[in-house]
């Protein structure tokens, strides 16, 4: 996701500039930076070492996040961890010096994301999330399909589900333990 955002800013999103992307192993930072076509990106893990490299128009990468939450000159900082804890510590010290926050972190979104909008409004910040995840994307298209005025019936996440190999032998296993569960369900329902 990130690799993408970084593509994204870089190639096609005229006045937004990458100053710095954040990794616990900040060899995938330099290599997503790289990437999405950045020369000679170098790897920083001080507040000057990243002001020295954002100076001379430089984009740089550390393994420190909150290097970016400090800096004045960084408005947004997009969090696309996954990670609940870790992606609040990041929200929080990004509101405490006047950052906006993009969320692509579904999974904190879901959990105190409310909590987070709270936090965001003292700080006089924005807070916002985006398609980051697959609840995102299923929004969006759910929204889509409504708006073509039809009515959908079912939506879902069938992550695991699609199998390119699969065949009535290798489908056989699945089959039944969905077939004796679905058993077990009605006849327990039927008892009730």
């Amino acid at each position: 996701m990130s690799q993408g955002l970084v593509n994204q800013i870089a190639h096609s999103v005229p006045g937004m500039r990458i100053m710095a992307v954040s990794n616990r192993k900040p060899e995938r930072a330099l290599q997503l930076l790289r990437y999405a076509g950045f020369d000679e990106p170098r790897l920083v893990d001080t507040q000057g070492k990243l002001d020295a490299e954002v100076s001379v128009g430089r984009s740089a990468a550390t393994h420190d996040a909150l290097l970016l939450c400090r800096r004045d000159y960084v408005d947004v900082v997009v969090d696309t961890t996954g990670s609940v804890e870790f992606g609040a510590h990041i929200a929080l010290a990004a509101f405490r010096h006047g950052k906006d926050v993009v969320l692509m972190n579904a999974e904190i979104d879901a959990t105190i994301g409310p909590i987070l909008q709270l936090y965001a409004r003292k700080s006089g910040v924005i807070l916002s999330a985006c398609e980051g995840g697959e609840p995102g994307v299923q929004m969006n298209l759910l929204r889509w399909v409504k708006g073509l005025g039809l009515t959908p019936r079912v939506i879902g996440n069938i992550k695991g589900l699609q199998d390119p190999y699969r065949n009535p032998t290798t489908q056989k296993g699945f089959a039944g333990r969905w077939a004796s569960a679905a058993a077990k369900f009605w006849t327990t329902r039927a008892c009730t």
